[in-house]
């Protein structure tokens, strides 16, 4: 952790370094999973939709019910901030709030908490350090939305990271997890697609709807190339002609290999990555 620790970063207000970030153990941001949180990217300076991303954080915030003292152009004006006070042409920002601690001390007391908010910025760095990924299928199914709304960022992590550790055992860099009803949701950390008859496959519902995934959605209408949200299903899944990965560190990140398939990146894979520039 020592090597991050004089990235610049922001706590409530005040501008600071990442060593001087905490959380209290009585946080109820740690103890129940209570906070939401975004992350963001700058690629040679210039910022990858941070406007929605901060949307999509005060919406996360607002259905989580946390209260924030801070505007949205505060919020952006600080992601901004930070980015250009690292130096580096390229980024990654991860900005958070947690509930924080209850001034009565009674865990239930939601109404009397003072939010945690944090900002911090990491060098950019490509999924997995290549851009490339092997994926599995779990057998960890996913939280369903009836549980843990995943519309929503969360820090209820617990399908995913046990998703993580199958796919560790088993050999492969990360897994992807079906619902309840057995369709693809998604991926610790990433959304999902397939590409099958030419016609691009993502999930519809159970998973975080990912700002890289709605680029690819509008990348796909104006290169005129099939786009569906769809449930897929495990014959999809292993019938498919191409699959990738996408997420905010790394954009589209090509599978290699899933479930013992190898892939190489589809013609439709390389024209989304040509128009999108990464």
């Amino acid at each position: 952790m020592s090597q991050y620790n004089n990235y610049p970063a922001w706590h409530n207000g005040m501008y600071c370094q990442v060593q001087d970030l905490s959380v209290s153990i009585m946080d109820l941001g740690l103890i129940h999973s209570d906070a939401t949180y975004d992350v963001m990217a700058f690629i040679d300076h210039r910022g990858l939709k941070i406007e929605q991303h901060i949307d999509r954080f005060l919406t996360s915030c607002d259905y989580w019910r946390i209260p924030l003292e801070y505007s949205r152009q505060d919020l952006i004006d600080v992601v901004c901030n930070i980015h250009q006070q690292t130096g580096w042409p390229s980024s990654i920002v991860w900005l958070s709030v947690t509930r924080g601690i209850p001034r009565s001390g009674n865990p239930r007391d939601l109404l009397n908490c003072q939010p945690n908010v944090m900002c911090y910025a990491k060098p950019y760095q490509q999924f997995n350090g290549t851009g490339r990924a092997t994926v599995c299928l779990a057998t960890q199914q996913r939280v369903p939305n009836s549980g843990v709304n995943q519309l929503h960022k969360n820090f209820v992590w617990s399908d995913l990271t046990r998703a993580q550790w199958e796919a560790i055992d088993r050999g492969f860099d990360t897994a992807v997890l079906l619902s309840t009803e057995g369709y693809l949701t998604e991926g610790p950390g990433f959304n999902v697609a397939i590409v099958k008859d030419n016609v691009v496959h993502a999930p519809r519902t159970n998973r975080l709807p990912g700002i890289s995934m709605l680029l690819i959605e509008e990348t796909c209408q104006a290169l005129d190339i099939d786009f569906c949200w769809s449930d897929i299903d495990t014959n999809m899944l292993d019938t498919c002609d191409d699959m990738f990965l996408t997420t905010t560190v790394g954009n589209i990140v090509a599978v290699t290999n899933y479930n013992g398939r190898d892939f190489a990146p589809s013609d439709i894979q390389i024209k989304i990555k040509k128009e999108i520039k990464c």
